[in-house]
């Protein structure tokens, strides 16, 4: 064999590689953070106020994760306009949104949820001022 068929079969099995390879990334999936990223990126100040005002806060909306139910209990005081936004950060479909509204304490069933890492967004007001709090929960 002479030069030009090695650097012929060289070039042709790197091409090859490379053809491969941009078809395998192009049919892997990737999801965001967030759809409204920038819309959230302007507002980040506001909740690391959030954030700071459920610091300050004596008792805290408690997230317990058991063997059959996540459980969310909310401690006496003025907890109002409570939401749980559980997210995947593998897979925005997996997202959800639950409001809590006349209990103070909820359950959600695990066999509802996949299993992996979900980060947990609280966000509440408390005397009229807005709270977050951020918590990474493995089911």
């Amino acid at each position: 064999m002479n030069w030009g068929k090695g650097i012929v079969i060289g070039m042709a099995a790197f091409m090859t590689f490379i053809i491969v390879l941009v078809v395998g990334l192009m049919m892997n999936r990737v999801d965001l953070e967030s759809e409204d990223y920038y819309k959230r990126e302007i507002n980040y100040q506001q909740e690391i106020t959030a954030q700071e005002n459920a610091n300050k806060l004596e008792s805290k909306i408690e997230i317990i994760s058991n063997t059959e139910f996540l459980v969310v209990k909310v401690p006496e005081g003025e907890f109002t306009k409570i939401e749980m936004h559980l997210s995947r950060p593998n897979d925005q479909k997996m997202d959800k949104l639950f409001k809590i509204e006349g209990t103070k304490s909820f359950l959600i069933n695990k066999k509802e949820l996949e299993k992996g890492l979900y980060t947990v967004e609280l966000s509440y007001m408390v005397d009229n001022k807005p709270c977050l709090q951020k918590e990474s929960v493995t089911i």
